[in-house]
């Protein structure tokens, strides 16, 4: 098992040690820390866009998971 960070980029900057078998495993990891997160903190995906990086001990970003809230082309936004 390997020690990856989640490093989530946003008014918090939670950093979160995770232990993984693979980089693909701490991706996984991230999706559902994600999920997690806003389940907790819906109102935090009304911020526009944000991101997730899985980072390695010495802080190198290895995978971002890019989360953006949109209003379709041609719709209004409802007040």
């Amino acid at each position: 098992m390997t020690t990856f960070y989640l490093n989530l980029l946003g008014p918090s900057r939670d950093r979160t040690p995770i232990e993984a078998g693979n980089l693909e495993e701490a991706r996984n990891e991230a999706v559902r820390h994600l999920g997690r997160y806003l389940s907790d903190h819906p109102g935090f995906a009304e911020e526009g866009h944000w991101q997730l990086n899985v980072e390695n001990a010495s802080g190198q970003s290895l995978v971002h998971v890019i989360v953006a809230t949109v209003v379709p082309r041609g719709k209004a936004a409802v007040p």
